[in-house]
Parts: C-alpha cells; sequence; structure tokens
C-alpha cells in the first residue's frame, strides 16, 4: 500500500513543472551577472596582457558600452603595436575587431600604429587577400566595422558597402543559414540589421549551390532567423556560449527580444535564460560544461549589455555614433533638486507654525538641519566623447601604397540605399512573429487545468486505497471491490488440488515410460 501511495505522489510531483512558466529575465538579474562577470575578470584577467586579443578586445567594447572607468588609454597604447604588426598572414577578422576595440578606447582605426585599419582590413582588403577568404565573417565583420562609426569609402575602394553586402548574402545557405554556422549567422544578422528597411536586391552568385539569384537583406534575415529559431536547443542556448552570446547580439540590433520573442523562448527558458546558464559560481563564464574562461566571460559580457541596452532603449551594442551609456543605479538627486528638496520643507514647516496656537513655548520656524546627502552611485564618467569622422581622403593617415587592381562589380535589381536609421521599433515591440514550434502561451490555462485535475484524481485514488486497508471500512461497500480476493482452502479445494497432482504425477511416469522404450529399441 505504501508503495502505491508514493507512486501516486511522484506522479503528483511531476506534473507540477507543466503548470510553471518561465519569467523574463529582469535588469537586476542581469547587472548582477554583469557585475560579477567583471568581478571574476579582475580578479583571473587582465586585458593589458592580451590587447588585441579576442577577449580583450571584446571586453573593451562592453567596458565602453556600460560607460565604465577604465585605462583606455593605456590600452590605446598597446593596439598601436598590434596595427603595426598586422600582415597579409592574418585574418581580416582580426583587423576589423582591432578597429571596434581601437573606436571603443577611443582611438581613431585610420591613424593607428601608422596604419589606416579602416582601408587595410576592410574595403582595400582584396588588393592583399579576398575578404571573402574566411567565408561570410570575413564580409560581416567588416560590415559592422564600417558601420560603427559611419565610415566614408572613397571612389579609389575596391569594396564598398554593396560589395561587402553582396558578399555576406553570396554565403547564406538553402536552410537559411550562413555557412552552415550559427555563429557566423547571428553575426551576419548584425551586419545585415541596418539594412533591414532598405529597398533593392542584389543578384548574387550563391556559393553552396552555383545558382544565380536575387536576394534583398530582408529576405535573408527573415529566413536566418527561421534556421535560428529551428537551430535552437530546450534549454534556450544553441549549443555553446559563443553562438548564444552573438545570437542574443543578433536579436538585440535587429529590435527582437531575445527574452520574450515567441520564436527565441523554448520549452525550458529563452535565449537569455539560454546565456545566463553559462555562467559559474565564480561569476566567470563557461565555453561549454567546463571552467571559466577569459573568451567566454568577455562575449558574455558584450552580450548580456547588449540587452541591457535594449531594456533600457540605448543605442545598439555596435553603434558607436551614439555615445549613451546603461544606467546601473539610479542617480543621485542634483544640488538644484536637493534645494528645491530643502526649500519646500522649510516653507512646509513655517506654515505648520502659522497654524499652531500661542501656548507652544518653542517655535517650529526653526531652520532644518543639513540633511545627509544621499549615497552617491558609482558615476558614468569612463564614457568616450564622439569623435568626429571624416572620410579617409580627409584624414592625416597615408593612402594604401598597392596599386588597386579592377574587380568585378555586383549587378544590382534596384535601388540600394545607404543605411539609414535602425527599424522603428517601439520598446517593447519584435518582429511580426511567427507560430513556430516554440511558442508556449497559447494553451497555457487548458494544460494548468488539466494538471490541476489530473492531481486531484491521483490525490482521491490514494485516499481511497489508504481507506480500503483500515478495518473500519475493510469489506465494507464500494471497498470490498478494491481488497484483494482470499483464496478457498477448504477440503474440497484440497481435494482438487490433490487430484491435479496425481493425474501430473501419473502423466510424467508415462512420459517416462515411453522415452525408456524408444531408447531401448533402439539398443537392439
Amino acid at each position: 500500500m505504501k508503495k502505491k501511495i508514493m507512486a501516486a505522489v511522484l506522479c503528483t510531483s511531476m506534473l507540477f513543472p507543466t503548470v510553471c512558466v518561465n519569467a523574463e529575465t529582469s535588469e537586476s538579474d542581469i547587472k548582477s551577472a554583469i557585475e560579477k562577470a567583471i568581478e571574476w575578470k579582475a580578479d583571473k584577467d587582465s586585458p593589458f596582457y592580451g590587447i588585441g586579443s579576442y577577449s580583450s578586445d571584446f571586453y573593451i567594447m562592453a567596458l565602453n558600452r556600460m560607460g565604465k572607468n577604465y585605462d583606455y588609454s593605456r590600452y590605446l597604447a598597446g593596439l598601436d603595436g598590434v596595427a603595426a604588426g598586422y600582415g597579409e598572414e592574418h585574418n581580416a577578422s582580426s583587423m576589423q575587431r582591432t578597429v571596434l576595440a581601437t573606436i571603443a578606447s577611443g582611438g581613431d582605426p585610420r591613424n593607428v600604429g601608422g596604419r589606416d585599419l579602416v582601408a587595410d582590413g576592410i574595403y582595400y582588403r582584396d588588393n592583399v587577400s579576398p575578404l571573402g577568404k574566411e567565408g561570410a565573417d570575413g564580409y560581416s565583420w567588416g560590415l559592422i566595422a564600417l558601420d560603427s562609426k559611419s565610415f566614408e569609402t572613397p571612389e579609389w575602394a575596391l569594396s564598398n558597402r554593396n560589395d561587402i553586402l553582396a558578399g555576406i548574402l553570396s554565403h547564406q545557405n538553402t536552410n537559411g543559414s550562413f555557412d552552415d554556422s550559427v555563429y557566423s549567422t547571428a553575426v551576419a544578422i548584425t551586419a545585415l540589421a541596418p539594412y533591414y528597411e532598405t529597398s533593392g536586391a542584389y543578384t548574387i552568385t550563391q556559393n553552396q549551390t552555383g545558382y544565380v539569384i536575387d536576394l534583398s537583406p530582408k529576405d535573408a534575415v527573415e529566413d536566418a532567423l527561421n534556421y535560428l529559431s529551428a537551430e535552437q536547443d530546450k534549454d534556450g542556448d544553441w549549443g555553446d556560449l559563443e553562438s548564444t552570446a552573438m545570437t542574443v547580439i543578433a536579436l538585440d540590433t535587429l529590435g527582437v527580444n531575445a527574452d520574450s520573442d515567441g520564436r527565441f523562448v523554448a520549452k525550458n527558458g529563452s535565449a537569455v535564460d539560454g546565456l545566463m546558464q553559462y555562467q559559474q559560481k565564480d561569476g566567470g563564464f563557461s565555453t561549454g560544461k567546463g571552467k571559466s574562461n577569459s573568451e567566454a566571460t568577455s562575449l558574455a559580457v558584450c552580450a548580456l549589455t547588449s540587452h541591457l541596452r535594449k531594456l533600457q532603449n540605448k543605442a545598439t551594442f555596435f553603434n558607436f555614433d551614439v555615445n549613451d551609456s546603461v544606467v546601473f543605479e539610479t542617480p543621485a538627486p542634483t544640488k538644484a533638486q536637493s534645494s528645491n528638496n530643502t526649500s519646500n520643507k522649510t516653507s512646509s514647516s513655517t506654515s505648520k507654525s502659522n497654524t499652531t496656537t500661542k501656548t507652544t513655548t518653542k517655535p517650529k520656524t526653526t531652520k532644518p538641519k543639513t540633511t545627509t546627502k544621499p549615497k552617491t552611485t558609482t558615476k558614468v564618467t569612463g564614457t568616450m566623447k564622439p569623435t568626429k569622422t571624416a572620410s579617409p581622403m580627409e584624414s592625416s593617415s597615408p593612402k594604401p601604397s598597392l596599386t588597386p587592381r579592377p574587380t568585378k562589380k555586383p549587378a544590382l535589381v534596384g535601388p540600394v540605399e545607404m543605411p539609414g536609421p535602425m527599424p522603428s521599433f517601439e520598446p517593447n515591440e519584435a518582429l511580426p512573429q511567427e507560430k513556430g514550434h516554440h511558442d508556449r502561451k497559447s494553451g497555457g490555462a487548458a494544460v494548468a487545468i488539466v494538471s490541476i485535475v489530473a492531481v486531484l484524481c491521483l490525490a482521491a485514488i490514494a485516499v481511497v486505497l489508504y481507506l480500503g486497508k483500515t478495518k473500519k471500512f475493510e469489506g465494507k461497500g464500494i471497498f470490498k471491490y478494491l481488497a484483494p480476493k482470499k483464496k478457498k482452502k477448504n477440503e474440497i479445494y484440497k481435494a482438487k488440488q490433490h487430484r491435479r497432482t496425481e493425474q501430473h504425477r501419473r502423466y510424467e511416469e508415462r512420459e517416462k515410460f515411453k522415452k525408456r522404450r524408444k531408447f531401448d529399441k533402439r539398443r537392439r
């Protein structure tokens, strides 16, 4: 009986998770995760030991977009040596990442270490090595860096924005992915986001099939979003931290809420929940199931900062043209506000004193004591002032000395506009959602009702089984059908059992006799 009751209790407990609904991650949770990650970086790793690396560059970008105080000038001085050491053997994405890190450190990437990294790493890269040598990433990061400060491309550039856009679109596969990679797909969406609403399509040759097709950035982004939605795991992530973090940045850049959009809310959590599960107890982030490491922590802080900026209606993460910082705490009141508050208090106290009777001995018009100032929050003073970006022809940096070679330009079906302002989404509005396999909002009330009814039924069955075993109800009413039938142990039953046993014994003897006769015949 105890086993039956325990089984009923276990079944009841298993039904409760179906009633629970995942809640959106609050700003305080994201801020807490960022602060823990910053503490881990300060204790375990210093960006100054890896200037120009994947880990340090992304961490500097995150600190800049959060408005944190840091020794940016020292980091910028280290980037001079990194930029001077770039050669033909280095990937274009490394130079493009250094462009973003230089902007975040307050420098000009068109003149860092005697190099024009915008020209050498983006629109003049084809003279040394094809920009698409790394696949879609070389084009995507190049366009992100080019649009981060709205850099203009000169007439002598080998690759302009149209060429780079066509290069990105040519790497999209038939399943919507870019180079069959979640990470590359997320980077491509981030690069194409400013062009989502632009008109016109590109005549491109698909690398996967070799077909010549017309494809617009909007259609490419929609197909990529469907691919990411289909590849999302039930925990909300995409198998590793790099892919998950970059997807969160891409969705925030596009204006999609990665924590509430139905296409990116899986069975056990949203995309933001999937990212948060990689944070370890020490505050750092791990790439997969393992210890915290520097690269994963830096990219995770970028993704969390990107989502926090979206929640506070700030500019996108890589849009350095807009210099606004996130707010971690409510700012302290200004001096003008505090003086107004004190004057209001004095006026109210004097009005009260005028209404009091003359019997009072102490006047109530005494000046209020100086109130203690509220605790000041961490001031956001480390933001970089936006610098006026001029075209590379106007800058004092040297032109590339190599002569450009002619390249084929992609044909355009319609007019293509330059990237304008981002699509005007409301603060909590996402792109038009499609009812996908992750939509769990419909039928939520019905599931809850069915679960509660099942729990009550199991509890009633457990009570009936328990009462049926007690002496008070044993064999009475409905309980007599629940009790196991007892075997009749009388004389007739014993006789039948004895007869069956005797018949079985005689049968076995006959079988032995038959086998014996066969054996004897064979011997003769």
